[in-house]
């Protein structure tokens, strides 16, 4: 069963049995690059300002040869940008954002791949850069980026996955990945050849549904990795990964995304590596539970984490907390 067939199964699965799909005069036949961005809107404004600039990062790349796939889910309010012709236009039933992705791949014809949020930017020379890099790299499945955050201060660098440790050479090593997701999703560009090798984004979840991707396509050849911040990432209050951190309900989204993935590789499981990362996640998780005076809870995940990684202090000082029903020192968000 070929990969399209099988994201076409998900997205029928899904509940999408019908798409209209609209493409413009300007749109390009035979495009290098596929552009990917789902859209999901609750009000107009400031949603089709912040979507057309997104629009406009792409049309401004000095590399032109590419396609816009614009996929809304399903929106209460029609996304509606304020220039269609380059574009193809496919309106779709409510699944989410994997799900919007998938839809987007099925229907696209780049032998690239590149996926940018309607709330986000690109650098002019994103695209030049990792086709440029993707070419000299064949043995690469995808390129990422690092990013800046755009807030009402204007521009934050974030620490570059080389400050984070992340880095060898110039790909991320499957162990670092797993770790932890170190890849923003509209800072990717990924060979469609080998996207179409995996089942697509899981459509079931509503926040790390692409970190599984990355995953899966980390187990197909290496992760490349561009050191410059060539994506801009809005941050604001109605994003959903906004939302999920200060709930702490991100935590369970990427537990779900670790145990679907080792559902289909479960020899990993044994790996050291395996079992930090999973002992880093019930820390976090901990400490949300310390945070809120959930102090069994707390204890609980603290136990855990310290059973898959004795060597963190930071556990066994907040499980002393959990003990003693004393908050953390720090609450403004999870370590």
């Amino acid at each position: 069963m070929g990969s399209h067939a099988i994201i076409a199964a998900m997205t029928e699965e899904a509940g999408v049995s019908e798409l209209r799909v609209t493409r413009g005069p300007r749109v390009h036949p035979n495009p290098r690059v596929s552009v990917i961005i789902p859209a999901w809107f609750r009000t107009a404004s400031p949603s089709t300002e912040w979507l057309d600039e997104a629009l406009d990062s792409v049309r401004a790349q000095d590399f032109e040869d590419w396609e816009i796939l614009l996929v809304d889910d399903g929106s209460p309010v029609p996304v509606e940008p304020t220039r269609c012709d380059d574009l193809v236009l496919i309106r779709q039933a409510n699944i989410g954002p994997g799900g919007a992705r998938n839809t987007g791949a099925r229907h696209a014809r780049g032998e690239f791949v590149a996926y940018i949020d309607a709330d986000d930017r690109w650098r002019a020379d994103k695209l030049g850069k990792q086709v440029a890099f993707l070419d000299a790299n064949p043995e690469m499945v995808l390129v990422c980026t690092d990013i800046l955050l755009i807030d009402k201060d204007g521009f934050t660098p974030l620490r570059t996955a080389r400050q984070k440790g992340v880095v060898v050479g110039n790909r991320i090593p499957f162990e670092k990945l797993f770790h932890e997701n170190c890849v923003g999703s509209a800072t990717v560009m990924v060979r469609r050849a080998v996207l179409e090798k995996t089942p697509g984004m899981n459509p079931r979840q509503r926040l790390g549904e692409e970190y599984g991707l990355w995953l899966r396509l980390a187990m197909l050849g290496p992760i490349g990795y561009l050191e410059e911040a060539l994506m801009e990432r809005r941050r604001h209050a109605d994003s959903l990964m906004f939302t999920q951190l200060g709930d702490g309900s991100w935590i369970a989204r990427e537990r779900e995304v670790y145990e679907s993935f080792l559902g289909e590789y479960a020899a990993l499981r044994t790996q050291p590596f395996v079992r930090k990362a999973m002992a880093r996640l019930a820390f976090q998780g901990g400490w949300t539970h310390l945070a809120r005076g959930e102090w069994r809870e707390a204890r609980r995940l603290l136990v855990e984490s310290l059973r898959g990684d004795p060597t963190r202090m930071k556990a066994w000082v907040d499980l002393v907390r959990a003990v003693l029903h004393l908050g953390p020192r720090r609450r403004a968000q999870a370590p």
